[in-house]
């Protein structure tokens, strides 16, 4: 059942979606008395803004060591640079490459929504994603380079294997296999960041990675946490706000990045089985949920289905998966559509 959402007044109870003073850096805003809470540091990392911030427990160098991974992963999980194992894995000279631990669980991590989607979360769309790369572009590709592109997706082709060793490895089934993880990539490492900040004593705190938001435990007044979904027309306001205790909050927009010609917005998020970015009736998709990397792979295929199948495959996925993820379709205008599921929050 759809559920239209008027327009709320948003009243920002947290600095999860703020406006960041500095790109990198520890500061302390405000305190608890004796305590000096809340700790935050602000960092440019994976291509956005990123914030961690500790309401309570766990101190600077549960806070440090935070930053610390957050920084890893940033190399680690990176397209391009030495530590980067996508490079070497879209470098491959062989169809299996060894890879760490987190590599294997990055992968591994999606496989529900994956494996449920039919295609519309494509692992291996980095011939697309390379060809639309929207931050160069003024115009769009030609058909021929767009099905040339199109031929090199390899839905399927690849798996994880792990030996008696505990050694894992990424086994590739076509030499043309490239593989992009810009649509899942930031929410296994909120997750990641999460237990890193838990393992450091921390009780409650935010984890916010460019429109990708954790928060677990309460606010400093011991309630829940809101997170602010910005209005997708007008960067300077909201359309609505969800309260957030031991949850993620992830949207998939096309307003961030993109370029216009002759009149159509191309933006970054691709249809696999077009070659081109999606065009439909939706701005953004909002999922909400206690994995972020589920969350963040659900909210991209939501905004690839549109409202009516996305609502319809979510809760199919749910019933599946015995989970209780919910979604807020936002569409060209700007009405709020809210699957079944967030009834429940």
């Amino acid at each position: 059942m759809r559920r239209l959402l008027r327009a709320l007044p948003v009243f920002i109870l947290i600095g999860v979606l703020l406006s960041i003073m500095s790109m990198e850096g520890d500061r302390r805003s405000g305190s608890r008395e004796d305590e000096g809470y809340p700790l935050s540091a602000d960092l440019f990392l994976l291509d956005t803004f990123c914030t961690i911030t500790i309401y309570e427990g766990g101190g600077q160098e549960a806070l440090q060591a935070t930053k610390e991974l957050l920084g890893h992963y940033d190399l680690l999980f990176g397209p391009e640079g030495e530590s980067s194992v996508i490079r070497r894995i879209n470098e491959r000279s062989t169809d299996r490459v060894a890879i760490d631990p987190d590599t294997a669980g990055l992968f591994e991590s999606i496989l529900p929504v994956y494996e449920a989607a039919g295609g519309d979360l494509e692992v291996t769309i980095e011939p697309l994603t390379e060809l639309w790369d929207v931050k160069e572009r003024t115009v769009p590709p030609d058909e021929q380079e767009i099905g040339s592109a199109l031929s090199r997706i390899c839905y399927g082709g690849w798996h994880i294997e792990t030996d008696s060793d505990g050694h894992s490895y990424f086994v590739a089934e076509d030499p043309e296999l490239r593989v992009d993880v810009g649509a899942f990539a930031k929410g296994y490492i909120a997750d990641r960041l999460k237990d890193c900040l838990m393992e450091g004593g921390v009780s409650s705190g935010v984890i916010n990675l460019g429109g990708n938001v954790l928060c677990f435990g309460s606010n400093m007044d011991g309630g829940d946490m809101h997170v602010g979904i910005r209005d997708p027309e007008d960067s300077s306001s909201y359309i609505m706000e969800i309260p957030a205790r031991d949850i993620s909050v992830v949207t998939a927009g096309i307003y961030e990045r993109y370029f216009e010609y002759e009149g159509v917005r191309y933006h970054h998020i691709i249809d696999p089985a077009t070659g081109y970015p999606v065009q439909n009736e939706l701005l953004s998709v909002t999922v909400t949920g206690e994995s972020s990397v589920l969350c963040d792979a659900l909210a991209t295929t939501l905004l690839i289905k549109g409202t009516e199948e996305g609502m319809a495959f979510l809760q199919e996925f749910n019933e599946e998966q015995g989970s209780s993820y919910a979604a807020y379709f936002i569409n060209r205008d700007r009405e709020v559509i809210g699957s079944e599921d967030d009834k429940e929050r």
